[in-house]
């Protein structure tokens, strides 16, 4: 009863600034999740949040345990509050995580509310996600030389148009071992699904194998976790 009650409490914001890349970022605690709110959109909550392990978040992190259980490296497009950075940590033991971010204020916000920081064996590129991907070794990153890419790059709700790109996608390549892996994630509310459908639909023409997998969350269908491999 007393857990139920503390989830019950008003929200209450620590932190609220505005960037130009993400317009308003707040950090808000509602009872024992603390969320990172994007244009009012969650973005992410604390790894030991209630609901951290059953929605997204936690999802692609069993997703990878049951594809790849050997995972020894992988980049992570997008930082947020670092919710999956920290589950998969603690999923993947000695795991090599690379986060990119190219919003200077959300990786403060990460570092300074999330413990984005003290994750072990993470390290922050400050950088535009399509020039890393584009171009590894500019930023000390080998070619072919990750197990696992995932996708999470977000502007509140919105995913960007440049992800959809076909040279985006194909450029996935420079930085996932052969046969490796990529995980998209896309919200799939209903507003969303058709040009999701569509765009599941082009991955087929790049990838040798695409696994589209819908995730429940206040709804029955929040977010699309799209497994591809070349």
């Amino acid at each position: 009863m007393q857990n139920i009650l503390k989830e019950l409490r008003l929200p209450k914001t620590l932190y609220r600034t505005e960037s130009k890349y993400n317009g308003v970022i707040e950090v808000v605690d509602i009872g024992s999740t603390r969320r990172l709110r994007v244009n009012g959109q969650t973005q992410s909550v604390n790894w030991d949040a209630p609901s951290a392990k059953s929605m997204y978040w936690g999802r692609a992190v069993e997703i990878l345990k049951q594809y790849t259980p050997d995972m020894k490296s992988i980049v992570v497009l997008g930082l947020g509050g670092a919710t999956t950075q920290h589950l998969l940590a603690k999923a993947f033991p000695g795991l090599f995580i690379v986060s990119v971010e190219i919003d200077k204020e959300m990786i403060e916000v990460s570092k300074q509310f999330f413990d984005a920081a003290k994750i072990t064996n993470h390290h922050i590129y400050h950088a535009d996600a399509c020039g890393v991907v584009a171009h590894p070794e500019d930023y000390g990153l080998k070619h072919d030389s990750f197990d696992v890419i995932f996708v999470d790059i977000f502007v509140g709700g919105d995913y960007p148009e440049l992800g959809k790109s076909g040279t985006f996608i194909s450029g996935l390549k420079n930085v996932v071992k052969p046969h490796g892996y990529v995980l998209i994630n896309r919200l799939y509310y209903e507003e969303f699904q058709e040009d999701v459908n569509h765009f599941v639909d082009a991955l087929e023409t790049t990838f040798s194998e695409v696994t589209p997998i819908v995730i429940a969350g206040r709804t029955n269908t929040d977010n699309m976790l799209i497994l591809c491999k070349f």
